[in-house]
Parts: C-alpha cells; structure tokens; sequence
C-alpha cells in the first residue's frame, strides 16, 4: 500500500497516511467498509426501496452496521441519521466526499415491475 507523508512545520513531525486507492472494492460491503474506515474521503450513493415500495437514489456517509443486515447512516439528502436495510439497497458506488454538497437532492427512481 503506497502512502503520503505530510511533513508539519515541527522538526521531525510527520505523519504518514495511506494513499486514496483509485482501484473500487467490488462488493457492497467493501464499498460500505471503505467509506466507514475513511469518511473524510468517500460517501455511498445507492438505490434505496422503502418499506412502501418507493424507490430512491440516496447518498449517505455510512457509520456502522447496525445489524447484520442493517447499516446506519447519515443521509445526506434527509440531513439526519438513517438505517437502510441491505436487502432494499442496490447499485452501491463509492463517491468522493469533497464532489458532494449537503443537502443532495434526493432522485426519484420509477417502480420495477414484479
């Protein structure tokens, strides 16, 4: 893994961070665990399916699991913390945190049919 050292003004005061990857993980929680280890650099758009069958595309800074087939976020279209069930999300891609600006409009997806 490549990093980058920063160099302070202080004699000897470096501080080595990992390099931002440019190769995307592969599965959705890959790209969930990436943006939960390194928030500052990457948010999560997806396809959310609420309860009711409405279907949106989100983009959220992912804080935790909160089950096993849960995870809590912050929604940035809604401004407030979230939990998306994993079963009701799709087409998870990781985007650089500094291209996003709060509030993110919240798109509206037409219905699949069953």
């Amino acid at each position: 893994m490549s990093t980058t050292t920063l160099t302070l003004d202080a004699p000897l005061a470096s501080i080595s961070l990992p390099a931002r990857s440019t190769r995307q993980p592969k599965s959705p929680l890959q790209i969930l665990r990436t943006a939960m280890l390194d928030s500052d650099a990457w948010v999560v758009e997806m396809d959310y399916r609420d309860s009711k069958g409405k279907r949106t595309r989100r983009t959220i800074s992912p804080i935790r699991f909160a089950a096993a087939d849960r995870v809590l976020g912050l929604c940035l279209c809604r401004e407030e913390p979230r939990q998306f069930h994993l079963s009701r999300c799709e087409n998870f891609r990781l985007i650089p945190a500094d291209e996003v600006i709060m509030p993110v409009e919240m798109v509206d997806l037409p219905t699949s049919q069953a």
